[in-house]
């Protein structure tokens, strides 16, 4: 693109009313193009990785606040790191925006053989368990160590903790431990009441004694994980 037809790109942005994402699209090409944004064009995806987390969080905030224009907003942000990420792979030489698009409408419509097949579900259980066997498929994980290995480790720990028990669960694996029976003869209205004062004070111990709490329980993951590795 000549430095004509870009001066010309900018002005028509820069005077519409409404945008659309092929805008987005040039916006970003024209914020790393030569002449454009000196911090734009110097991003790496690790340099904004953190970018990507906070937006994400901050979505997850306007949810929660259940603030419609909030969240019209943070879903612009994650979406605009999404279009950043894609535009410097593709400076690099790899993927780019319409690759991100391509891979997930084929994972859509791969996990979702109900819609686009002759598959039939039974309610939303089957569709969860459908989706978690092709899923284990796809990244061919054959055992549950495996497949307990492959949970993102950047997630926050309780998070990580909570969906290696979801899947060692459904496979039938769950470790008896005194511990876990130890909310049964809760009632329903108090239980997460309950949990999340346990937690917290969990949490205020570790700290008491000069433990990093996340760290803890992200190490109690990594030893679950180790110990359902095949003999």
């Amino acid at each position: 693109m000549t430095n004509e037809e870009m001066n010309k790109r900018k002005q028509q942005l820069a005077a519409k009313s409404r945008y659309g994402i092929d805008d987005l699209l040039m916006i970003m090409k024209l914020l790393r193009a030569p002449g454009g944004c000196p911090w734009d064009r110097v991003q790496t995806h690790k340099s904004i990785r953190n970018d990507m987390l906070e937006e994400a969080y901050e979505a997850a905030d306007a949810i929660d606040s259940g603030d419609s224009e909030h969240l019209r907003e943070e879903l612009g942000d994650v979406l605009l790191q999404v279009v950043f990420h894609a535009a410097i792979s593709e400076d690099d030489g790899d993927f780019c925006f319409d690759d991100v698009v391509n891979d997930i409408c084929a994972k859509l419509v791969l996990r979702h053989p109900h819609v686009f097949g002759e598959v039939s579900v039974d309610g939303v259980e089957g569709v969860l368990s459908n989706w978690d066997a092709i899923k284990q498929k796809s990244h061919g994980n054959e055992t549950l160590h495996e497949a307990l290995d492959d949970v993102s480790r950047t997630l926050p720990s309780l998070m990580r903790a909570a969906k290696l028990s979801r899947k060692v669960d459904k496979a039938g694996k769950l470790p008896h431990k005194p511990e876990l029976n130890r909310y049964d003869d809760i009632a329903e209205d108090e239980l997460e009441y309950k949990i999340g004062e346990d937690l917290f004070c969990a949490a205020a111990a570790a700290r008491r004694r000069g433990v990093e709490p996340e760290q803890a329980l992200y190490e109690a993951c990594e030893r679950f994980i180790n110990s359902k590795k095949p003999e």
